[in-house]
């Protein structure tokens, strides 16, 4: 093995790990992968730095300023809001039609966008109905996942494979949708009549609230004037039947812990813990005035807020978001994978699909809808300041579908320019165009891409093909087309779906030249397998999402996917050669 080929191994071991176990964002991972290989000399430095300038990374990152268009303006919200109606409380008919409309929006927009807004309509539709959201909303993550499959620009990593195999073939617009209809078909068809009997009915964590009784932590302030001037701090746990507890008594810089034989002063702030209507009651008898927001507040209701991919939260701990002072409103349990956890969660770092369980007051609950990061697991969200321009967004939209389809213009550069125009009409500003943008998948899509010339040039991808041909020759391509899909498809669980399409391109190529057959049915495979991941929630960011909505676990994905999985395997393995003949 050559010095660059040495180089290359150790780089893709290394970026499997990372994928793996997410010890780095994915971005961070792919622009390693660049400065690795571009320092190393395996890639001439311009050839390395080149896959930032490339059309895949310049068609992703304008869909998603055209996709957070169609959202932006309610476009996507009042359609599928629509189609939760028209499914007249029927529980069969809810699966159906939110399925269906969800596949059909992910075809075109970012899947990850459309599991965003949907999940709270999903969750009003189950409320309503008394169904499990445990019973919906794997099947609303794998429906986007099969919707993007229907088309080049459904998902990123159709746009990466178009990338890889542009040395070899030409993928048009239309290239995917033939066979990514009945793919998303098989895979739709199991969602309905057998997944059903598969999912789980698990509680949610708002089901934790059911007969028990919360404490608060509320800041309270002695005014100049008024009845607690004067008294001990031991005397207010027997004010209030000693059902609540001081924590400390601030007063000017001073935190005092050990308060209990400290007389109160005026300006004094008092740290409470326990039942709202106690503390609200111990407030009305003597005075007391609220530091921050009300933290104990009467009439408050209970709501559910998820933490969402790309959310400003992520990494940090309830306790330093204090949303009692920020938002007036108390994180009583936090649920993760499953689990719902009432002590110690407040020091754990915010992971993407948490799910905090809230109290307060309704205004200030429904004020969470606002806040960059989260969704409110409550309704439906119907802040949408943009509907006006929405006839603006769906004309863009379709322009671009059509010149994409009918005419010979470059894709990016049509994506570019509907890109330009929602920015230009004012369907979205350019503050919000560049938080919608997933700077990780930019990023990842670069380091993939520059990974895939690194194993095309030192002949790697050459020396895999002929092991993975080596094992299957004899059963004929059709299994070899299997081995093809099965790798990819075993990959993807466990790294990113554009890594495991970097991966394996350049080996399906060289796979089908080894065996002197046509790239398209292998190269497609790898499409196909790298975007189905079914099986654990760590292979698509739509998986990982729902995760806690749902109250799933680990298992609840292998029991539900991995059938689905391997039913995809079998079916696109018999298909391919159909759409895309070996010779």
């Amino acid at each position: 093995m050559s010095t660059d080929q040495m180089i290359v191994t150790g780089t893709l071991v290394a970026a499997l790990a990372l994928f793996t176990t997410n010890a780095l964002p994915l971005g961070v991972t792919g622009i390693g992968i660049i400065a690795v290989l571009g320092l190393s000399g395996v890639l001439e430095g311009r050839a390395a730095l080149a896959a930032f300038a490339s059309p895949a990374v310049v068609l992703v990152g304008s869909l998603y300023v055209v996709s957070a268009s169609l959202i932006r303006t309610g476009v996507v919200g009042a359609l599928e809001q629509q189609l939760v109606r028209w499914s007249k409380d029927s529980k069969p008919r809810v699966l159906f039609v939110t399925t269906v409309a969800t596949a059909l929006a992910s075809s075109l927009l970012n899947n990850t966008s459309v599991v965003v807004l949907m999940l709270p309509i999903l969750l009003a539709a189950a409320a309503r109905l008394d169904i499990a959201p445990s019973k919906l909303l794997i099947p609303l993550s794998y429906a986007s996942i099969l919707g993007g499959t229907m088309t080049l620009i459904g998902t990123s990593t159709n746009v990466l494979v178009k990338e890889l195999a542009s040395q070899s073939f030409t993928i048009h617009f239309l290239d995917f949708l033939p066979m990514g209809l009945t793919f998303c078909g098989v895979g739709l068809t199991y969602l309905w009549f057998v997944a059903p009997h598969l999912l789980p009915a698990r509680a949610t964590v708002s089901s934790i609230t059911k007969g028990k009784t919360f404490e608060f932590v509320s800041e309270l302030r002695v005014p100049k004037q008024g009845p607690a001037v004067g008294i001990p701090v031991s005397s207010l746990a027997a004010r209030a039947g000693k059902k609540i507890r001081v924590l400390r008594l601030l007063r000017g810089e001073e935190a005092i812990q050990q308060c209990e034989d400290e007389i109160l002063q005026p300006d004094d702030v008092i740290d409470l813990r326990g039942p709202p209507e106690v503390i609200v009651a111990l407030r009305r008898d003597l005075g007391l005035e609220a530091r921050y927001y009300d933290s104990a507040p009467t009439g408050t209701t209970f709501a559910e807020a998820v933490v969402t991919p790309g959310s400003v939260l992520l990494g940090r701990t309830l306790g330093q978001i204090a949303l009692n002072r920020t938002a007036g409103v108390i994180a009583l349990a936090l649920q993760r994978r499953g689990a719902h956890l009432r002590q110690g969660y407040l020091n754990l770092p915010l992971e993407t699909g948490d799910v905090i369980l809230v109290q307060g007051r309704p205004e200030d609950v429904a004020r969470l809808r606002t806040r960059q990061g989260l969704i409110l697991l409550v309704g439906v969200d119907e802040h949408v300041a943009l509907r006006r321009r929405a006839p603006v967004a769906i004309g863009i939209l379709a322009t671009f579908v059509l010149c994409a389809a009918l005419t010979s213009f470059s894709l990016p550069l049509l994506a570019v320019a509907a890109a330009g125009l929602c920015l230009a009409t004012r369907c979205l500003s350019l503050d919000r165009a560049t938080r919608e943008i997933d700077w990780n998948i930019l990023g990842l899509l670069a380091g993939a891409i520059t990974l895939g010339s690194a194993l095309h040039i030192t002949k790697l991808d050459g020396h895999v093909a002929r092991a993975v041909i080596g094992i299957t020759r004899d059963l004929g391509p059709y299994a070899v087309l299997g081995g093809v899909y099965l790798l990819t498809s075993i990959l993807t669980e466990f790294v990113s779906n554009s890594g495991a399409a970097a991966l394996m391109v350049p080996i399906a190529i060289a796979t089908s030249g080894e065996l002197s057959l046509r790239p398209e049915p292998f190269v497609f495979a790898v499409a196909f397998a790298a975007s189905a991941s079914f099986a654990t929630p760590i292979g698509y960011q739509t998986n990982a999402f729902i995760l806690g909505p749902g109250g799933y676990t680990f298992g609840d994905y292998v029991r539900v996917g991995l059938p689905l999985q391997l039913l995809l395997a079998a079916y696109a393995t018999v298909a391919l050669p159909f759409f895309f003949p070996f010779a």
